[in-house]
């Protein structure tokens, strides 16, 4: 018997992918009207979850109930149809178009003469821009002239003009800045406070302890417990996640900063967007560098590794000046980069696991006969993915593109891993990777400091690098705009030179 409290029901829910049971009975419910929060370790079967539910994957067993009615999904129309909308961390929109095409783009309404109603769509998408707060914005304006933010507001509406009575958020504050976060945290609320139910995945348990009405924990494709938020802190979610206490988020890292200079950059220039920056990177330091979102940090970080040529300023490498840097160099330099855009730039996504960790290690796993030796692959592979804890279950036959958006951000951190870097260059290494990952990621990167690598950490989570770095830099529109030593970290402090 359904419980009229419940808008979707989840039931006995099991699904397998060769072989390997992914979701194993799962059961939870969703109240009318309230922000349900779903979290657990990457691979604990969130995505595949939530695919079941949005008609992508069909279930082996086990049923769903909207409104006590059964529902059964075979494609991702019959959960719109039937009132899900997805909001998914990579938007559904396409950039090229306008905010009205966009709303329309699965069917485009048509005039008498059987053409584009262009003028009915504006009408109409200008109409839901103001309902929502977005009356300055023209409903001609192409998505890729948006901020983040923004775009996700537009995902929203397109979602609320279908009618939408579920929407599920899929990691969506990871590319936002703090005032676009607050406002999507405002317009949840808002959802919620008009009926609308919520189901909100995020690895960021500070973001789901503010938002979440419950908190719903997955673990190994179990569920391991719903509870109400006022009855949690964020510790228990941790040990509900990981099975074990998780004391430190952070580990005592035994390394010592050498005095010997591994990177130093001189009035670094590039397009405006980075302005004579000057800093040195010591061997055995954990080098921070925070911004808002636009400050430039990554902009900098691909004109150290060269994959953007700087306007002006000098490089050197262990003491040397290197001209005319390329990737190709750098990886011959002893430079890694861990890109924060994994799908489009760290990546090879439609290719195996196995093929993508040994991407660039690659002349260590060739035979004398310049052949691949599948058997130097294969250790190699396993060894990152046992070190990682990468949940995969074939590592030469599935394709990367198949593993949680945490698992992949594992793969690119592991391929650099592997081949020994001594400058590691960290763009949000732990963008949508769970705090049992970060701890393991973290640790790593304590590793190889205290091998003597040099490592420059970019993150936009300020308590990250107040948690793992030796010293941090602060950039602000291109520049940096002040440095603090270890001793005097705090969050004020940092905040206010960034902003």
């Amino acid at each position: 018997m359904s419980n009229q409290d419940n808008i979707l029901e989840i039931i006995d829910i099991e699904k397998q992918f060769f072989g390997v049971q992914v979701l194993k009975k799962i059961n939870f419910q969703l109240r009318r009207g309230e922000i349900l929060g779903l979290v657990g370790e990457n691979g604990a079967g969130k995505s595949t979850m939530m695919n079941v539910i949005g008609g992508i994957y069909q279930r082996d067993n086990g049923k769903m109930l909207i409104n006590g009615a059964t529902y059964a999904p075979q494609t991702s129309k019959d959960a719109t149809d039937n009132g899900i909308a997805f909001i998914h961390q990579e938007l559904n929109l396409f950039t090229n178009l306008s905010i009205s095409e966009n709303m329309f783009i699965e069917e485009f309404p048509k005039n008498t003469w059987r053409n584009i109603d262009f003028r009915y769509m504006h009408n109409k998408a200008s109409q839901a821009l103001k309902d929502y707060g977005l009356s300055e914005l023209s409903p001609k304006t192409i998505i890729k002239n948006l901020p983040m933010g923004t775009r996700q507001i537009v995902e929203i509406i397109k979602s609320l003009m279908k009618k939408a009575k579920i929407m599920i958020f899929d990691e969506p504050t990871t590319s936002l800045s703090a005032p676009e976060k607050e406002k999507l945290f405002q317009t949840i609320n808002d959802l919620r406070d008009s009926g609308i139910s919520i189901i909100f995945i995020s690895h960021i348990l500070e973001d789901v302890m503010y938002l979440c009405d419950r908190v719903t924990v997955l673990r190994d494709g179990e569920i391991i417990g719903s509870r109400e938020n006022k009855d949690l802190c964020v510790n228990e979610i941790i040990t509900m996640m990981v099975g074990r206490e998780l004391n430190n988020l952070y580990p005592e890292f035994e390394h010592t900063v050498s005095t010997d200079v591994a990177l130093e950059l001189k009035d670094i220039s590039r397009n405006h967007k980075v302005q004579d920056i000057s800093f040195t990177l010591h061997k055995g330091e954990i080098l921070g560098l925070y911004g808002i979102i636009g400050a430039g940090r990554t902009e900098l970080a691909k004109c150290i590794f060269g994959i953007d040529k700087i306007d002006s300023g000098e490089i050197f490498i262990r003491g040397r000046k290197v001209d005319r840097l390329s990737p190709e160099k750098s990886i011959a330099e002893g430079i890694a980069f861990v890109t924060e855009d994994r799908r489009h730039e760290g990546l090879f996504m439609p290719k195996s696991v196995s093929l993508n960790s040994t991407i660039v290690n690659l002349k260590n796993i060739l035979s004398k006969f310049g052949v691949i030796n599948r058997t130097s692959e294969r250790i190699s592979t396993r060894e990152m993915v046992d070190n990682l804890r990468i949940k995969v279950s074939d590592v030469n036959k599935l394709p990367v593109a198949n593993l949680s958006g945490g698992n992949q951000q594992k793969v690119v951190f592991g391929k650099w891993v592997m081949n020994n870097p001594s400058i590691f260059i960290l763009d949000e290494p732990t963008k949508g990777v769970d705090v049992g990952a970060k701890y393991e990621i973290y640790s790593i990167i304590g590793d190889m400091t205290k091998n003597g690598a040099a490592v420059l950490v970019i993150s936009s989570e300020m308590e990250e690098l107040i948690g793992i770095a030796d010293r941090i830099l602060v950039m602000k529109k291109g520049r940096l705009s002040g440095e603090v030593m270890k001793k005097d970290f705090t969050q004020e402090k940092i905040g206010s030179m960034a902003l």
